[in-house]
């Protein structure tokens, strides 16, 4: 933790130098003493920035490892072929089919297939933006169009990157100690595994903190940049105009009288999301198309207050069922009595995980510069206005991820708390396990 001394303080200390009678200090010395401090701390903060690149390899690793076992031990779970792509999202056999397919499925199915062969108007594909998917195209040149090797490059550098700012972006504002751990609690979060699969995560963390942390450093123009490339990735890229906003009129003392031309790069954010609706409005003369594409997956607009009852509801009652044991009576209705057990599982899973943000985005609002707490609050409150209709908190332990700040906030909770910290890797690990298995062999989890 960063501590600074009281301005009042400095000057008693200015004023003793300048009445004490000056001694003469061997130069090597002098050097030293005023040296040495700062470089110890440059080298403490390199440090640790390598043990926390290391520490990204090395649960990267271990969660392939997972994923692999899981297909060998348990198979792969039978998927309508709805949900597959087998051409090009399954494209490997024998040992690599273990190593490498687990990580297309889902939604990586969807970008894989935009990816190969565009948008059409009435498939949903338009509710995934356009940059990961396009980015995953052009690599795969590289890849002998191999989309899936593709989108897994591009995800994976994105989340080292996304690491890297993250911790110079925490170690600027608390030091590398609480870098540290917010990294490692994004990197072994119970979902953390979607930052290695064929999913957008990876860009949207790269990019979301890339345009917080150079609005701190006041570099306007690149964190424009940077929304509007979030923008392209993800609807909810738009919400980082929120936290840039923020640290603007702070730097200007929340004087509009004193904004200056630099305040424009805020309007690049809205802009990304203008260059999608343009796309959308030429090619299917519908702007709009990426918000209704949403009723494919049956979820509707909402007030937030309603989304929160209704998990609520099913969580509870998503908990009865797996305590009873049985299917003959539903507790919270299922799209077919196969779907019983499952979704009652989700439901439970996506409460807690809602549960958890709430409780450290409140925290963090507490302990945290308000950008960061603000910032958590919408990007988990913003999937709340569009609730599923059977899992009203439907991705929402995925979704989490991109809320980084609920990390720091964890992360300055367990400060000085080695106990408490042991704890939450303990829950992290275990359900990161679990949760890497089930979806390695093509079982929803978010």
């Amino acid at each position: 933790m960063r501590y600074w001394s009281a301005p009042g303080q400095e000057d008693v200390t200015d004023a003793s130098a300048q009445t004490e009678p000056r001694r003469q200090a061997p130069p090597r010395a002098q050097t030293h003493s005023t040296a040495a401090p700062g470089v110890a701390a440059e080298r403490s903060t390199v440090y640790t920035l390598r043990r926390t690149m290391v520490m990204a390899v090395v649960t990267r690793l271990a969660t392939a490892a997972v994923a692999m076992a899981a297909t060998y031990a348990l198979g792969l779970r039978p998927a309508p072929w709805a949900h597959r792509l087998p051409r090009l999202a399954e494209p490997f056999h024998g040992v690599l089919a273990h190593l490498f397919n687990p990580w297309a499925v889902w939604d990586g199915v969807w970008f894989i297939k935009i990816s190969a062969n565009g948008y059409a108007a009435n498939d949903g594909s338009v509710a995934f933006f356009p940059l990961y998917p396009l980015l995953t195209r052009w690599i795969g040149i590289l890849f002998h169009n191999n989309l899936v090797l593709a989108g897994m490059a591009v995800s994976l550098v994105c989340y080292f990157v996304g690491v890297w700012l993250l911790f110079r972006l925490v170690e600027r504002e608390f030091g590398d100690r609480i870098a540290y751990r917010t990294c490692l609690y994004l990197s072994i979060f119970p979902t953390a595994f979607f930052w290695q699969a064929v999913y957008s995560e990876s860009m949207f963390l790269a990019l979301s903190v890339a345009c917080i942390l150079w609005s701190r450093e006041g570099r306007w123009k690149l964190a424009g940049l940077a929304g509007l490339a979030a923008a392209l990735t993800r609807s909810a890229g738009f919400l980082l105009i929120v936290p840039m906003a923020i640290c603007y009129l702070e730097q200007h003392d929340w004087r509009l009288s004193g904004t200056d031309s630099d305040g424009a790069s805020l309007l690049m954010i809205p802009e990304g999301l203008m260059v999608w609706m343009a796309y959308l409005a030429l090619s299917f003369g519908r702007p709009l198309l990426f918000a209704q594409a949403q009723e494919q997956w049956k979820r509707s607009i909402a007030v937030p207050t309603y989304a929160l009852w209704k998990g609520l509801v099913a969580g509870v009652q998503g908990a009865r069922q797996l305590l009873s044991g049985q299917t003959a009576h539903e507790y919270w209705p299922a799209p077919d009595p196969g779907a019983v057990m499952p979704l009652a599982a989700a439901n439970v899973i996506n409460l807690g995980a809602v549960a958890f943000a709430i409780a450290f985005i409140v925290y963090g609002l507490k302990r945290l510069p308000a950008v960061f707490g603000v910032y958590a609050a919408v990007t988990v409150g913003y999937p709340l206005l569009f609730p599923a209709e059977s899992s009203p908190f439907m991705s929402m332990p995925r979704f989490i991820l991109a809320a980084f700040p609920i990390f720091m906030a964890l992360a300055v909770a367990t400060d000085r708390r080695p106990r408490t910290h042991i704890v939450v890797c303990t829950i992290f690990v275990i359900g990161l396990i679990l949760l890497t298995a089930k979806f390695a062999i093509f079982s929803w989890v978010a």
